[in-house]
């Protein structure tokens, strides 16, 4: 995409002023030589003022410096001198795209589209950005116009995505499946009809397009946690642990497969040394992250050893996270353990009161409130923890029972 921007830039700009300039610049630009990029730019918007090529180049060229203030001016210098210029506009929308901006790049990705000079994957890119910017009614009629002024498998995704967006979600299955059966090696394609299959918990057709995406992706993190997500939901453990820690293996900073492994503890066997050392990385590298913490907690507490270290973790993670009901569940759970009851008591209230559907934390507060010799607390407690587990009640637990 960026070497369409800078052919089309090329040919579009006024020969007369500062070409070799430009030229250059944008050589330089695409090499990643940015300094060197910035300076001739800069000289060539003081030969050239009102060149909007100059602009839209310069703009990217201090996004990618991480300059936002000069790039933002700019991009409305850019704007201002090329009014109605469709090689412009579609510039400008890369760089809005870049940006977070999805709706100033999506009008102007429509500009560029309707101009005789767009290309065939013009109206599919607009749609995409509105759906970006969550305007699913100008997303769905230029997905439809796409995918049947240019057919394609991208185009499909599209149609599939913008049908899903506005409320169509059984005809925009149909486009998503047509998307990934036409290009099922395609990891983007792949990844949108996934997601719809893990909403629907269709876990085994999730599965097999997972598989089949990851013969020619096999090193797609994205694709890799989709995996450990749809075997998590086939309550196939083992090989979701596998996945997660492949996740872990590709790409470190991703969040959730470490969330996913704190909750399979118990059924990581022989991976739990993996996790275990997984876990003290991800700790290490994020100590203000209250997340990881909590999860080092708990998997040291798995390995059956440890109780001091995750009981500074668990108080760490409950002074950077106090909001994390399960933190102060473990700690109230560890705290019990040691014997410490009055302190249990009052972190797992903390937990209740945070999430009061859970049913863990009331039955482990029960036990608490025996050993203290309050039996009509523990009553109390018992009750409630009957009635969130009762088939017809809505609790459900994502704790594992210690």
């Amino acid at each position: 995409m960026i070497a369409l921007v800078f052919t089309l830039l090329l040919f579009a700009a006024d020969p007369r002023q500062a070409v070799p300039l430009l030229q250059r610049g944008l050589v330089e630009l695409q090499q990643g030589k940015l300094t060197e990029a910035k300076t001739t730019l800069e000289e060539a918007g003081k030969l050239d003022p009102v060149n909007p090529y100059v602009w839209t180049s310069l703009a990217e060229t201090y996004r990618r410096l991480e300059q936002p203030k000069q790039a933002q001016d700019a991009a409305r210098k850019a704007d201002d001198a090329g009014k109605g210029n469709p090689v412009v506009a579609h510039a400008l929308a890369m760089f809005y795209s870049k940006t977070g901006e999805f709706s100033r790049a999506a009008q102007l990705e429509e500009q560029f589209a309707a101009s005789s000079g767009a290309d065939a994957g013009a109206l599919s890119r607009a749609a995409a950005l509105y759906l970006n910017a969550g305007d699913a009614a100008k997303a769905l009629p230029l997905a439809r116009e796409a995918a049947h002024a240019h057919p394609s498998a991208a185009a499909e995704d599209t149609l599939g995505r913008a049908l899903i967006a506005a409320g169509q979600p059984d005809e925009g299955r149909k486009h998503l499946a047509e998307a990934w059966k036409q290009e099922k090696s395609n990891a983007e394609i792949a990844f949108d009809y996934v997601q719809l299959l893990l909403h629907d918990q269709n876990f085994t057709e999730a599965a097999i397009v997972l598989e089949q995406a990851l013969q020619s992706n096999a090193k797609n993190a994205q694709l890799t946690l989709a995996l450990g997500v749809a075997r998590y939901g086939q309550r196939r453990f083992e090989e979701a642990i596998v996945a997660f820690l492949d996740t872990i293996a590709i790409d470190p900073r991703i969040e959730q497969p470490y969330v996913f492994l704190g909750r399979m503890l118990d059924q990581a066997g022989p991976h739990l040394a993996a996790v275990k050392k997984a876990d003290e990385a991800w700790a290490a590298a994020n100590p203000k992250n209250a997340g990881a913490q909590l999860q080092l907690a708990k998997t040291l507490l798995a390995s059956g050893g440890g109780q001091d270290q995750a009981e500074s973790l668990l108080r760490r993670a409950i002074a950077l996270g106090p909001q994390n009901w399960e933190s102060h569940y473990q700690l109230g759970l560890l705290l019990s353990k040691k014997h410490m009851y009055r302190e249990a008591a009052e972190e797992l209230t903390s937990s209740i009161k945070l999430n009061p559907k859970d049913p863990l934390p009331h039955y482990h507060l029960a036990r608490v409130y025996d050993r203290l010799g309050l039996p009509d607390r523990a009553k109390e407690e018992r009750e409630i923890h009957q009635r969130l587990t009762n088939p017809t009640g809505s609790g459900m637990s994502n704790a594992t029972p210690q």
